[in-house]
């Protein structure tokens, strides 16, 4: 019996570069806008639909239900829409993000080749799509992100996306005629997605404009919900599914729930970069850390000009920077924990305690240990800062059980 294993074999070369590209659906404010920016780059994407408790299902199936959760769920989503037969499979590929370090993130390239080949689609191309040529087991020499070209709209895409989610988590728990919040954060996402495609980044600032009229005019209800913070690992933090809606559940009992902008999340490069050559194992180059300030203050200036409009919202409040956010953690936790969301679990947590927010609930995948490690270990360190926070972790897998998840999230609120 021959056991030679042998490996994936596909590749993308640059006569595959009109493929249709299939990835899976991260979060509802950003990923109705990626097709459009990279159209622009030059690549046909198709976003999967939402994650399903069928898609969930065959991702076990075809994977490992000991690795991280959302990569169970990214990989049930890539191959439930390949058997929908939708697709001529010579004439497709699929795509996953990639942020490298000591996330299990890396490895998901591995696990959906492996899970695509237990399923039978082994001759389709797997890419990564990472920044910066941090891309790891990627042998897709074809697939080249045209950084500069798709850096002004992409930017004020995220920003716009992040801004009108901000508007919308606001006023959906006010609004008096249910629907009506949902009902143009769609309508604007779709508006977004237009301007993007015809690589028009600055009338996403005049579309910013009209969504914070329309959110303005939706009548409110006279109360004032309380607060409640939403923290933890990138994907269950804001895809809907990944987190069991929790955000919903909680908005269904009268809770605002805030989310810290995703954009904080890609920022915190500017801390690290400089803490990480301070500690002697940073491998950025001298050029590359003097250009840093620069390119900060580029990203800063463009955040400022949404975050003017977005002030003319009844609800919007102003964000603290990546440096006020590192400023609070390092009372906590030194910046050299940067594993997961490292660091930031802290800040965040600290700056929801600075405007008297004192729930927080922190959701992570079961057995991710870079957050069970950062979040739960520094517990006690938060406490004696801020002896009124009230934080609740929540692992969340394929087994759980929803009851269980509620009742804790119950004890929480009450």
């Amino acid at each position: 019996m021959n056991n030679e294993y042998i490996g994936y074999k596909a590749t993308f070369t640059k006569k595959d570069r009109r493929k249709t590209i299939l990835i899976p659906w991260f979060t509802d404010f950003l990923s109705p806008l990626i097709p459009a920016i990279m159209e622009v780059a030059g690549y046909r994407f198709v976003n999967c639909p939402k994650t399903s408790k069928t898609s969930a299902e065959i991702g076990l199936k075809y994977g490992n239900n000991e690795v991280c959760y959302p990569a169970t769920l990214v990989l049930g989503d890539l191959i439930a829409e390949l058997q929908t037969g939708k697709y001529d499979l010579n004439n497709v590929a699929v795509a996953i993000t990639q942020t490298g370090g000591q996330c299990r993130a890396t490895n998901y390239l591995s696990l959906i080749k492996q899970g695509l080949k237990n399923a039978g689609f082994e001759q389709i191309p797997t890419i990564a799509v990472a920044f910066g040529g941090r891309v790891y087991q990627n042998e897709q020499e074809g697939f080249r992100l045209p950084l500069f070209k798709i850096l002004n709209i992409g930017l004020n895409a995220l920003l716009f996306g992040d801004m009108l989610n901000q508007l919308f988590s606001a006023t959906v728990v006010r609004e008096k005629e249910r629907g009506k919040s949902q009902h143009f954060f769609d309508a604007y996402m779709e508006d977004a997605r237009k301007i993007v495609l015809k690589n028009k980044p600055k009338r996403l600032l005049k579309l910013l404009e009209n969504a914070v009229a329309d959110f303005n005019s939706i009548e409110i209800e006279d109360k004032q919900p309380e607060k409640i913070g939403l923290i933890g690992e990138i994907f269950v933090k804001y895809n809907s599914y990944g987190q069991a809606h929790i955000t919903d559940w909680l908005r269904s009992r009268g809770l605002e729930v805030e989310t810290p902008p995703m954009t904080t999340f890609f920022m915190q490069i500017f801390i690290n970069q400089t803490v990480n050559k301070e500690n002697g194992v940073g491998k950025t180059s001298r050029f590359a850390l003097k250009l840093l300030p620069l390119f900060y203050r580029f990203l800063n200036n463009r955040l400022k000009k949404f975050e003017t409009i977005a002030l003319q919202s009844r609800f919007y409040m102003p964000r603290e920077s990546i440096f006020e956010i590192a400023a609070h953690a390092k009372e906590i936790i030194d910046l050299s924990n940067q594993f997961g969301e490292g660091w930031l679990i802290a800040g965040e947590t600290a700056g929801f305690a600075r405007r008297n927010i004192h729930r927080v609930v922190c959701v992570q995948p079961f057995g991710c240990i870079a957050n069970h490690i950062v979040a739960k270990g520094i517990e006690r360190r938060l406490k004696q800062f801020y002896p009124e926070m009230n934080l609740l972790y929540l692992d969340i897998d394929g087994g759980m059980a929803e009851v269980n998840l509620h009742n804790r999230l119950h004890f929480l609120i009450r």
